[in-house]
C-alpha cells in the first residue's frame, strides 16, 4: 500500500496530489492499493481511497501497512515516522505554488538529506523511490555541545521558562537538554502531545494553542493564557526555540517580568531570519539571539553564531537513488538529464538514451525528467532532438517531465517545440537552493528587468501599446533570462547599431529598388524579391528577403544541379559523408539557374540588401553566423567537434545570424566545405565583442569591393 499523508496544515498540496495522479495515469503504482490522506488540497487522485483527516490510530493503522510513505516536509511528520520501521519520502511545500506560508520547508528539506532522510522535489524522485525501493535509514545525531556549553557560561542557575512548539521546535528543546536540565527550578509552556506528554515530565507545565498563522481566536487564546501564567511563575530566564506561538509568552515575560530572553533560531534557517526572530529583536525583546548560519550572522551582527555539528555530516557515502540516471518498469523508462545539458554533457546523455531505444527492448513510453536541468544551450536542444528522432526510428513516444521555464521557453522559441510532448502537471518541482543559485548566476540584472517588464506590459490593456517598441528595441525581451544564449544577443549597443546600420542600408535599398527591380523583371518572370524561411536564433524560423537572382523555378531545378560540396567531400571522406554534407550545404559556382543579373547582384552583394528589413525588425544582426535552412539542422550531429572539441553544430544557433560574418570576409562563396563555415561561426561566437562587428563591417565593405572576391 501507497500512503500519502499531507498533515492537517491549512495550506492544499495539489501539486503531491497531482503527482501521484501521473505516477498512476502511467501505470507505475498498478498494483498498490492508494490511500490519501489530502488536508486542504482540492485535487484527489484519481482511484485513490481518499480521507480528508485521520485520527492518530487510523493513522498508525494505515503506517502499519504502507510499503512507502509520502508526507510534506515537516519535522513533527519526520520525528513520527523515524520511530516507525516503513520507508518515507518527504516532499517541501514552496510558497510559489500557494502551499506554505513561506519557503522555510526548501531549507528543512536541505538538513533532512544531508543527514540521509529522503527527499523527492519532482515526480520523477518519487520514480525511483517506487523502483529502486531506497528511502530514509538514518539515526539523527545532532551534537549540540559547543551551544550548552556557551549557555552555561553566560547563565548561572535560576528560575527558568522553557517555551516550545511541538514537533521539530520540541525537539530542538530536546537536543540542549544538557543545558537547561541543571536549572532544577523550571517550567514548560508548549503544546500538548503524546509526544510532549510523555517527555516533559516537570510538574509546571503548560499547553498552549496551535495554529496560530491567520488564526486569531487562538492568538487570542495564547496571549491569555500568557498573561495568566508568565507573571505567576515569574521567571528570571526564558528560553525558547523559535516559532511565532512563543510570541505573546515572550513579550509578556520581558514587558511584565523583566526576564532575559534566550531565543535560538531554528538550525534550518540557513539564509534569512523567521518572522519572529526577526520581529522580536525589532521590538528589542531579545538579549540573546542565536543563529545556526553563517550566512544570518553576517545579515545581523548582535547576533551569535555558534554553528550546529552534525555527526552524520561527516559521511561521505552518498545515496545511490541520486545516482540513478536511468530507472525502467514494464513499458515505461525513465531517463533523468543532467543539471547542464550542454556540449560537454549532451552526447554523454545522447548515448545513455540510446541504450534505451535498442531493438531488444521496447518500451511505449520513454520519459525524459528535467526536474535538475537549469541550463540547456543549442547542443542540449540538439540532444533531446537526436532522442526524438531515435525515439520515433524505435516507434516509442517521448515525453518531458518537469521542465524549468527556461528550458521550456527555449524549446518553445525554437522550430521543433510543436514535436515535443510536456506533461504539464510535473511542472510544480522544487530546484534545491545550489540548483537555485546556479540557476540565478545565469541571469543579469538587466535581462532579468526587460523580461519581467515586456511582460508586465502584456498583461495590462493600456500598457500594452509600449510593448513592441520594447520588442523593436530588444528583439531578445521575450526570451527568459536563464536562456543561455550568446551575450551579444542582448547586448543593447550591438543593437543600437543595429538599427542604425539597418535605417541606412535601408535608405540604399530604396534608391536603388526601381532600377534593379527593372533588370530582374526585364530578364526572367516571377517576384522582384525573393523569401526563403531560414532558422533564425535558436532555430526559430524567420522568412529572409533577398532579390531574386535565380529563375522562377529554381528550388525544383535544384535536384539537377550538382552539389560541389558533394563532390569535394566525396573525393576526400567517400560517399556517406559526402551526403551528409549534401544535407547541411550547397554550392556550385556555375550554378544554371542564376540569371545574368543574378551573377551581377552576387558578386556585388546587391542581392543581400532587403535582408536590412531582416535586421530592423530583429530577425537577424548586421554581424552574426551564417542563418542555415532546415535542411541542415536537420541534419546536425553531436559527434562531431570543432574548436577544441568545445562545440557542436548546434551551438551555432545560440548567435542571432547575420548578413555579414567570419564566413563572408574569409572567401565568401569559394568555401565548399560545410565544417568550414561551421568553424567560422564558431570563431565568431568564441572572439565577439562591438570592436570585433565593427571590424567584420569594414573588412565587408572591403570584400565587396574587391573584384576578385569568388562571390557567385
Amino acid at each position: 500500500m501507497l500512503l500519502i499523508t499531507v498533515g492537517t496544515e491549512q495550506y492544499q498540496f495539489n501539486a503531491l496530489m497531482q503527482w501521484i495522479d501521473i505516477l498512476i495515469k502511467y501505470q507505475l503504482v498498478n498494483n498498490e492499493e492508494i490511500v490519501v490522506q489530502y488536508g486542504s488540497s482540492n485535487y484527489l487522485p484519481d482511484g485513490a481511497r481518499a480521507y480528508r483527516f485521520l485520527s492518530e490510530q487510523e493513522f498508525l493503522s494505515f503506517v502499519d501497512r504502507a510499503s512507502l510513505i509520502v508526507s510534506h516536509c515537516d519535522e513533527s511528520i519526520a520525528e513520527l515516522l523515524e520511530d516507525q520501521e516503513n520507508p518515507y519520502v518527504l516532499v517541501p511545500r514552496l510558497q510559489r505554488f500557494r502551499e506554505h506560508i513561506d519557503n522555510r520547508q526548501m531549507e528543512v528539506a536541505e538538513d533532512f538529506e544531508r543527514r540521509g532522510v529522503a527527499i523527492a522535489r519532482s515526480p520523477g524522485d518519487l520514480v525511483k523511490f517506487l523502483k529502486l525501493q531506497q528511502t530514509s535509514d538514518i539515526t539523527p545525531q545532532v551534537d549540540e555541545t559547543d551551544l550548552c556549553e556557551y549557555l552555561k557560561a553566560r547563565y548561572p542557575s535560576q528560575k527558568l521558562m522553557l517555551i516550545s512548539s511541538s514537533g521539530g521546535y520540541f525537539r530542538y528543546m530536546q537536543s540542549m537538554k544538557p543545558f537547561w536540565q541543571k536549572f532544577s527550578d523550571r517550567c514548560w509552556i508548549s503544546i500538548r502531545t503524546a509526544i510532549t506528554e510523555k517527555q516533559i515530565e516537570d510538574d509546571h507545565r503548560y499547553w498552549g494553542y496551535i495554529p496560530v498563522k491567520d488564526n486569531l481566536p487562538n492568538m487570542f487564546r495564547n496571549l491569555l493564557l500568557a498573561i495568566k501564567v508568565v507573571p505567576k511563575q515569574k521567571p528570571d530566564l526564558v528560553f525558547c526555540t523559535g516559532s511565532g506561538f512563543a510570541i505573546p509568552y515572550l513579550l509578556v515575560a520581558k514587558w511584565i517580568c523583566h526576564s532575559k530572553i534566550v531565543y535560538v533560531e531554528s538550525k534550518t534557517r540557513l539564509h534569512t531570519l523567521g518572522l519572529p526572530a526577526w520581529l522580536l529583536m525589532k521590538l528589542n525583546v531579545l538579549d540573546l539571539l542565536v543563529v545556526r548560519s553563517r550566512e544570518i550572522a553576517n545579515l545581523h551582527p548582535k547576533s551569535v553564531y555558534i554553528p550546529v555539528h552534525d555527526i552524520s555530516q561527516d559521511s561521505t557515502s552518498l545515496r545511490d537513488y541520486k545516482q540513478a540516471l536511468i530507472v525502467t518498469f514494464d513499458e515505461v523508462a525513465f531517463i533523468y538529464s543532467p543539471e547542464r545539458l550542454e556540449f560537454s554533457t549532451a552526447r554523454e546523455f545522447l548515448s545513455d538514451f540510446q541504450t534505451i531505444c535498442n531493438p531488444d527492448e521496447f518500451y511505449k513510453k520513454i520519459i525524459i525528467d528535467m526536474s535538475h536541468t537549469t541550463f540547456m544551450d543549442g547542443a542540449g536542444l540538439g540532444a533531446l532532438t537526436n532522442c526524438l528522432r531515435f525515439a520515433k526510428l524505435n516507434k516509442t513516444e517521448l515525453v518531458l517531465w518537469s521542465v524549468s521555464e527556461a528550458v521550456s521557453s527555449l524549446i518553445s522559441l525554437s522550430s521543433l517545440s510543436n514535436l515535443f510532448i510536456i506533461e504539464p502537471n510535473t511542472n510544480t518541482f522544487r530546484f534545491s537552493h545550489l540548483i537555485q543559485e546556479n540557476r540565478v548566476s545565469n541571469i543579469t540584472p538587466f535581462g532579468l528587468f526587460l523580461f519581467r517588464t515586456q511582460r508586465l506590459l502584456k498583461k495590462i490593456p493600456v500598457l500594452r501599446i509600449f510593448y513592441p517598441i520594447l520588442k523593436f528595441c530588444f528583439p531578445s525581451v521575450d526570451i527568459d533570462p536563464g536562456v543561455p544564449v550568446h551575450p551579444s544577443v542582448r547586448d543593447p549597443l550591438k543593437r543600437l547599431i543595429d538599427i542604425i546600420g539597418a535605417l541606412i542600408g535601408l535608405s540604399f535599398t530604396a534608391i536603388l529598388f526601381a532600377p534593379i527591380a527593372i533588370a530582374i523583371l526585364m530578364e526572367s518572370k516571377g517576384n522582384v524579391l525573393f523569401g526563403q524561411v531560414r532558422c533564425g536564433l535558436l532555430s526559430r524560423p524567420f522568412k529572409i528577403w533577398k532579390f531574386r537572382s535565380m529563375v522562377q523555378n529554381a528550388e525544383q531545378l535544384k535536384m539537377k544541379v550538382e552539389n560541389q560540396v558533394s563532390a569535394s567531400t566525396a573525393n576526400a571522406q567517400g560517399s556517406e559523408q559526402s551526403n551528409s554534407a549534401n544535407d547541411k550545404f550547397f554550392k556550385n559556382a556555375d550554378d544554371p539557374r542564376v540569371t545574368r543579373i543574378g551573377k551581377f547582384l552576387r558578386k556585388t552583394s546587391l542581392d543581400e540588401f532587403p535582408q536590412f528589413w531582416n535586421v530592423l525588425i530583429g530577425d537577424m544582426s548586421l554581424v552574426g553566423t551564417r542563418p542555415p535552412t532546415f535542411n541542415e539542422i536537420n541534419s546536425y550531429e553531436l559527434e562531431v567537434e570543432y574548436q577544441d572539441e568545445r562545440y557542436t553544430e548546434w551551438n551555432r544557433l545560440d548567435v542571432r545570424p547575420g548578413i555579414t560574418g567570419v564566413w563572408q570576409v574569409n572567401g565568401r562563396s569559394s568555401v565548399r566545405s560545410f565544417a568550414e563555415v561551421v568553424n567560422y561561426d564558431i570563431e565568431y561566437r568564441k572572439n565577439w565583442s562591438i570592436w570585433y562587428d565593427l571590424q567584420l563591417i569594414v573588412k565587408t565593405v572591403l570584400v565587396i569591393f574587391d573584384k576578385n572576391n569568388k562571390a557567385v
